[in-house]
C-alpha cells in the first residue's frame, strides 16, 4: 500500500520527485500522478524507515532521509534536463534543503511547509484512534489521514517513546530552514492550510516576500485534507510549471 512508485519514461527528458513527510506515504500524492503525461518521468520515493511498522521508523534517521533525497537527485540531474520538486510536510523542508545543489531542479511545489510546527489538541484523540485502528472516516480531515499514514501503529505508548529523535530532528531540520528560505531562488508554489493541525500558520511569514514564491492558503484546507476546489487551484499551478 504505501511503495514508492516510480514511473520512468525512455525519452522523458524532465521528472518529477515528489518526497512525502514525517510518518506518511507517497500516497500523498496518488491524486496528482496522473496529470503528469508521458513526456514526464515519476519518482514518488518511500523514505527509509516508512512503510512497515513503529519499529523501522525507530532505527532510521534524518541522516539517511537526506541522503536518500540527495541520492535520488544526484541521479536524476545526470539523466533529465529538469526536474520538478515536491515536497509534502518534512518533504518540503528536505527539498528546501537538498535545493541549492541541484541546478537542474527549475521549480518547487510545496504543501504544509512546517516551519513553524504546531500540535493543535485535536491530533491527540485523531492519533488514539488511529493507533487503535479505529478513526472516524466521517470526517475528511482524519479518512486521509488513515489512509495516508505509512506506518502501521498499534495501541500504547511505549512503541513510540524511541520516536523522539526523529521528531527532534525534525525540528532541527525546520529551524535550518527557517534561515535559508532566501535559497528559494526559482519559481515556488507553497501551499497552506488554516486548518492544518500540525503546521502554524506563523509558518507564512517566512515565505510572503519572498519574490519567486506563490503563497496560497486555503480556508478549509488541514495537514492532510484539501477540498476539491483547493486541488483545482493546484493543478492549475502543476499545468503552469509543465509548459
Amino acid at each position: 500500500m504505501h511503495s514508492p512508485y516510480i514511473k520512468e519514461q525512455p525519452n522523458a527528458r524532465q521528472a518529477v520527485l515528489m518526497i512525502h513527510g514525517i510518518c506518511g506515504s507517497p500516497r500523498r500524492f496518488d491524486w496528482l500522478i496522473p496529470h503528469f503525461d508521458d513526456s514526464w518521468s515519476i519518482y514518488n520515493i518511500l523514505l527509509d524507515g516508512h512503510g512497515s511498522d513503529p519499529k523501522a521508523f525507530a532505527q532510521t534517521s534524518m541522516k539517511k532521509w537526506k541522503a536518500q533525497v540527495h541520492e535520488t537527485l544526484q541521479d536524476l540531474s545526470k539523466r533529465y534536463d529538469r526536474i520538478l520538486l515536491m515536497g509534502y510536510s518534512m518533504g518540503t523542508l528536505l527539498a528546501i534543503e537538498a535545493l541549492p545543489c541541484y541546478p537542474k531542479i527549475y521549480a518547487l511545489m510545496l504543501f504544509n511547509v512546517p516551519l513553524r510546527p504546531h500540535v493543535r489538541l485535536k491530533m491527540i484523540p485523531r492519533s488514539l484512534r488511529l493507533s487503535r485502528g479505529s478513526p472516524n472516516l466521517d470526517d475528511p480531515h482524519e479518512a486521509i489521514n488513515a489512509k495516508e499514514t505509512g506506518i502501521a501503529l498499534t495501541p500504547g505508548i511505549l512503541p513510540y517513546i524511541r520516536w523522539i529523535p526523529r521528531f527532534w530532528e525534525l525540528l532541527r531540520l525546520s529551524s535550518y530552514c527557517r534561515k535559508h528560505t532566501q535559497d528559494i531562488h526559482i519559481p515556488c508554489n507553497v501551499y497552506l492550510g488554516k486548518e492544518d493541525e500540525l503546521v502554524s500558520m506563523q509558518s507564512k511569514k517566512y515565505l510572503r516576500d519572498l519574490p519567486t514564491v506563490t503563497l496560497r492558503i486555503f480556508e478549509t484546507a488541514g495537514h492532510y485534507y484539501i477540498a476539491p476546489e483547493d486541488q483545482q487551484t493546484i493543478l492549475h499551478d502543476l499545468q503552469s510549471h509543465m509548459a
